[in-house]
């Protein structure tokens, strides 16, 4: 059984957020398994550990190339970490990104994320960062917090996604060498649930977990001591680290969430030595009346549409 795997099992060393935010991307558990993922190793390198160590100590390059691309969205947000990584690191070259393929149509049939040579070898590889909360018994009850996601439903187009350079119209756009190259998938994120359950695979063994509950109702603490923080979407990727004045009680942070018509994340903050206040646990908090039943129903039953579909053609 599963009750969360709390962010306090994850740690990260650095204090700059994007830093921090560009660590997790490289080395976070994964939250399900893809069978063609990358071992965080391979996209570190030697010089990894280093380099972040050095981007922390001075992250203004960092900085500033997310400042000449500035987004509101969290998977370009973290695409856009990537990027910099693989301009960065020795040993990867990055050739493409974000390579759309279409069709004589000129309908978009998928895209090809990165296309990177890893000490020098040819490799497609796929990203995603997801956060999926469980609104009934089951893997294929895990949602987004928006309602226009669900796990089956990505866990499905990451691997059409992933055989993508097998298609026709991708082989004729694919860079020399790139034809029949290693595929790969690196998946960061967070899966929450309302109580204690039993994961299943393809679900990973060891995912980040948080947990969910009313807006309203008492929220789950580690310590009497701890105090909170909103986490703003672009804020989703890494355990927080703040400064104390950043942080609130639990009946000045629901306040200040009680007109939020979506789940809002939250984090408990504990004390560090050095005056700051580091994540030790995070969880979706609902609004009442949330999820709506009709929008919720509509996604249930594309997820079991697909169902349906593999097995009715025998699976994937």
């Amino acid at each position: 059984m599963m009750d969360g795997t709390s962010s306090s099992s994850f740690y990260l060393p650095y204090a700059h957020p994007a830093v921090r935010d560009l660590a997790f991307l490289l080395t976070a558990p994964a939250p399900w398994l893809t069978g063609a993922d990358i071992l965080p190793e391979r996209l570190l390198g030697d010089a990894g550990p280093q380099l972040l160590a050095e981007l922390d100590h001075d992250p203004r390059p960092l900085v500033d190339w997310l400042a000449a691309r500035p987004t509101t969205r969290l998977g370009r947000y973290a695409e856009n970490l990537l990027a910099f990584w693989f301009e960065l690191v020795p040993h990867i070259e990055c050739v493409a990104a974000n390579l759309q393929v279409q069709n004589g149509e000129l309908r978009t049939i998928g895209e090809f994320d990165f296309l990177l040579r890893i000490d020098g070898e040819p490799w497609h590889l796929e990203t995603a960062s997801k956060f999926y909360l469980m609104l009934g018994e089951g893997r294929h009850t895990l949602v987004g917090p928006s309602l226009r996601d669900a796990w089956a439903l990505k866990a499905a187009k990451l691997q059409d996604q992933l055989a993508l350079s097998r298609h026709a119209a991708a082989q004729a756009l694919l860079p020399p060498g790139f034809v029949g190259c290693r595929t790969a998938a690196r998946l960061a994120g967070w899966l929450f649930y309302p109580h204690a359950v039993l994961l299943e695979p393809p679900l990973a063994p060891d995912p980040l977990t948080g947990w969910a509950r009313p807006l309203l109702a008492p929220w789950p603490r580690r310590s009497l001591a701890s105090r909170w923080v909103w986490l703003p979407r672009l804020r989703w990727l890494a355990p927080a680290r703040v400064d104390e004045a950043e942080t609130l009680d639990e009946d000045a942070l629901r306040r200040h969430l009680a007109a939020a018509e979506a789940p809002q994340l939250v984090a408990e903050v504990l004390p560090l030595e050095n005056g700051s206040w580091e994540e030790v646990a995070r969880g979706f908090v609902c609004p009442p009346n949330w999820p709506p039943p009709a929008r919720l129903a509509e996604l249930l039953d594309t997820v079991q549409e697909l169902a349906n579909g593999k097995a009715g053609n025998g699976g994937r």
